[in-house]
């Protein structure tokens, strides 16, 4: 519960924070090597020259600067000791209003100004503190900065605890990015692993970032640090009630010359504001060679004798001093020196990768949980009898939940009773009062119970062991061989309920959901207990299919290749296989797994129809299936393919209509249901059909043409996301036809949806209930009136 807990808010918190971080680290990127772009821009602004007369003395400089600009004083000269360079000056505005910073003329006193970049890391730096919003340090932007702040420490720290593997001295599980990793598995490994490779860095950034986001956290951190509640700094006096006045400084330079001589590089001569008392002259000087900007030693002078009062050396500091002195040099990393801003840079362009990953994470999570209940709610389940069998699912992203309610659904269709339940709410008494039982169990992270399991897991398989030696028992263990602790609790649940005496009615079935290895023995596993295929005998054995014809349906499409492939069926086939069957094809290539494919014709066609996209790993490599059929089988050679019935997806032919809707290739099923149709004279249909451009994916114009000519389809809606005057998906459209598609289903019609589970058919589901109503919905799909065939 707590780890759940943790999780929720962390991603609450990512949608709410996530971007603010994200711009806060590219602009501290941008700032990182702020004044080496500076001047890269100007280098004639900051490194003019030898100047061919003498240095004027900081006295000359100061007034010749402020005779130039009047009604400013000068309240920090950055002097550079090499001749090469310019000095830079801050003036005040004696009013207390204004300021005004840039290089001038080291023999001259000349303005030279600020250079061409300097406005635009002023916008980046308000940007970076208070994201450039009204009232500057003292607006809302300060309190959004700090509250990001605080997020970014709670984001380091509970993905740390939520990712701690089990083996928590294994490296490798903390620190190593496997990049075969494809989809959401990817972006959960660049979230996580770059993360830890970062957090370190991330919790320096936020700690010393709330240094300027709160009074109260600076004050406390002086207080630990330094053991006082203030900055060592000098107090500048009470103001005056004009323009204080100010010593001169020359004497007290001249003396600090000549006791360190060519030891410093920079000198910052700090004067105080125009209308407070300067008590002392106090040099920071900075050497060549120093590590970071606050790196500085300070000479403090009387100025009514022009001696040295106190020496305040940076290697003589206590370290809780050097520490609160050097903030911002800890914030951009350049207290490490070098190596450190480079990494803190490198640290600030990677924000935006956790809020974008974050999200996709969060909105796959999100499709995949819609896309179960619209499942749970299409499954008929018969929760009675004593032959009912128990469901238990285990599910962290919904696939689980999805697999657990399409069980139920086979085993209904094959007169089976279900009682599908979450294992969050199932109890060790559930399991001793059932006769048979199966457990449909998703790993999550590195061999962890998916949130919704872990009290199970704990409650229940860590306490007393019940006796379960009345029940028979099956586990699919969903997991993926990307990780290391591939199904691993589906393992435990396993090894759990043999530990408890229950007997298996089959070996545990392993399910690869990347590759999708294990799904045919699961299939097995159902029929074994009376799922639907059962009823019609075993599935035919494969054939040699003829490909006798392969047509790009998309040419010069920018997405990837969809063809049109027929097949010749083998000698002495009978050809009965009907709209909404599958083809399941076996590539040739050694240990290639079966792929599944929606047949696009009936029988009554003489040649077996795909309809199959071209998948195109991230290597350039083909997928096994869809590289086979569409690029590596030659035309006129045979493959190894069988039809399988797929009851759940067959309409009748009765007369009442039917409203088809579908996306990508997921016109296949829906085709061949037109041309069963057709076939038989049945008219009046309605098709909703979505993909990428009008231009190019326009798949089957010439047919749907035909068919809206002939009645066959009385009304066809077709969208395309990816054109600029449409710009939508099929779903949108549902929702859009919401009183045509009410008036069909009033008239008789049954639903039909065919194409990807995650986002057409989710969203689809969702339209349909926001139209219909759950509670019609679910009626219509217990009637045989709303059916899904989607992957």
């Amino acid at each position: 519960m707590t780890k759940r807990i943790v999780f929720q808010i962390h991603w609450l918190l990512g949608i709410t924070a996530g971007l603010v971080l994200a711009l806060m680290g590219v602009t501290g990127a941008m700032m990182s090597f702020e004044d080496e772009i500076r001047e890269a821009v100007d280098p004639a602004l900051f490194a003019p020259g030898v100047p061919a007369a003498p240095d004027l003395s900081p006295d000359q400089l100061i007034a010749r600067i402020e005779a130039a600009k009047p009604g400013y004083r000068v309240t920090r000269l950055d002097w550079q000791m090499p001749r090469t360079r310019s000095h830079s000056v801050r003036l005040n505005a004696a009013s207390g209003q204004g300021r005004l910073e840039g290089q001038v003329d080291r023999a001259t006193g000349r303005w030279l100004g600020p250079g061409r970049a300097d406005a635009v890391f002023e916008t980046i730096d308000h940007l970076h503190r208070w994201l450039a919003l009204p009232g500057g340090g003292k607006g809302p932007g300060r309190q959004i900065t700090g509250f990001s702040a605080l997020a970014l420490i709670f984001f380091a720290l509970s993905g740390l605890y939520l990712r701690w593997p089990r083996q928590a001295s294994d490296w490798r599980a903390w620190l190593v990015l496997d990049r075969r990793k494809t989809g959401r598995n990817l972006w959960r490994a660049l979230h996580a692993v770059i993360g830890t490779w970062m957090l370190a860095f991330y919790l320096l950034s936020a700690l010393t970032g709330l240094w300027w986001s709160y009074d109260w956290y600076r004050q406390g951190v002086t207080q630990v640090m330094t053991g006082k509640v203030g900055a060592d700094d000098e107090p500048a006096g009470k103001r005056a009630p004009g323009l204080a006045p100010r010593p001169p400084v020359d004497l007290a330079w001249a003396q600090f010359r000549a006791a360190t001589g060519d030891d410093y590089a920079w000198v910052r001569i700090a004067r105080p504001p125009a209308d407070r008392p300067m008590k002392n002259i106090r040099f920071e000087a900075r050497r060549a060679d120093a590590r970071h900007l606050r790196q500085t030693d300070i000479f403090t002078y009387d100025p009514a004798a022009s001696t040295l009062v106190k020496r305040d050396l940076y290697a003589r500091r206590p370290l809780g001093t050097v520490i609160t002195q050097s903030m911002f040099e800890l914030h951009r990393g350049a207290f490490f020196g070098l190596p450190g801003r480079i990494v803190m840079l490198v640290t600030s362009l990677a924000m935006p990768l956790f809020a974008v990953t974050g999200l996709l994470l969060y909105l796959s999570r999100r499709r995949q949980s819609r896309a179960a209940k619209a499942l749970a709610r299409v499954a008929p389940e018969a929760n009675g009898g004593p032959d009912a069998i128990l469901i238990a699912y285990a599910s962290q992203t919904g696939f689980a939940a999805a697999q657990a309610h399409a069980a139920a659904h086979a085993l209904a269709q094959g007169g089976v009773g279900a009682k599908v339940v979450s294992m969050g709410r199932l109890t060790a008494a559930d399991l001793a009062q059932a006769s048979r039982a199966l457990l449909v169990v998703s790993t999550y992270g590195d061999g962890e119970a998916p949130d919704a399991a872990r009290g199970f897991a704990r409650q229940v398989m860590r306490g007393p062991r019940p006796d379960l030696g009345d029940l028979r028992y099956g586990v699919l263990a969903i997991g993926d061989s990307e990780y290391g602790a591939f199904c691993a609790f589906g393992s435990e649940v396993d090894a759990w309920l043999s530990g408890c005496a229950a007997r298996p009615l089959f070996p545990l079935v392993a399910l690869d959901r990347r590759a999708g290895d294990g799904a045919q023995g699961w299939q097995e596993a159902l029929k074994s207990l009376g799922a639907a295929d059962i009823a019609s005998g075993e599935a035919p054995a494969f054939a040699e299919w003829r490909l006798v014809d392969r047509t790009v349906l998309n040419p010069a499409s920018t997405a990837a290749p969809v063809f049109h492939l027929r097949f010749q069926p083998p000698r002495g086939h009978s050809a009965d296989w009907q709209a909404g069957d599958i083809v399941e094809v076996h590539a040739a290539a050694p240990g290639a797994p079966v792929r599944s494919y929606s047949a696009a014709s009936i029988g009554a066609d003489g040649t077996l129809d795909l309809v199959v996209r071209q998948v195109i790993k991230p290597d350039g490599t083909l997928g096994v299936g869809s590289g086979w059929l569409t690029a590596t089988l030659p035309l006129g050679s045979t493959t190894s393919a069988r039809l399988r019935r797929n009851p759940s997806f067959h309409a009748a032919c009765d007369g009442q209509p039917l409203i088809l809707i579908g996306n990508g290739t997921g016109i296949a099923g829906l085709r061949a249901h037109l041309r069963a149709q057709s076939l038989a004279g049945c008219k009046g249909h309605w098709l909703l059909y979505g993909e990428r451009t009008q231009a190019h994916e326009a798949f089957f114009a010439e047919e749907l043409a035909g068919w809206l000519g002939d009645g066959t389809l009385t009304r066809l809606d077709r969208v395309f996301s990816r054109d600029p005057d449409c710009g939508r998906y099929v779903q949108h459209r549902v929702s859009e036809a919401a009183d045509a598609i009410s008036a069909f289903v009033a008239a008789g019609a049954t639903i039909l949806v065919c194409g990807s589970l995650e986002g057409m058919a989710s969203g689809v589901d969702a339209a349909l209930q926001a139209i219909l109503g759950e509670e019609q919905l679910q009626a219509l799909a217990e009637a045989g009136r709303y059916k899904r065939d989607v992957y």
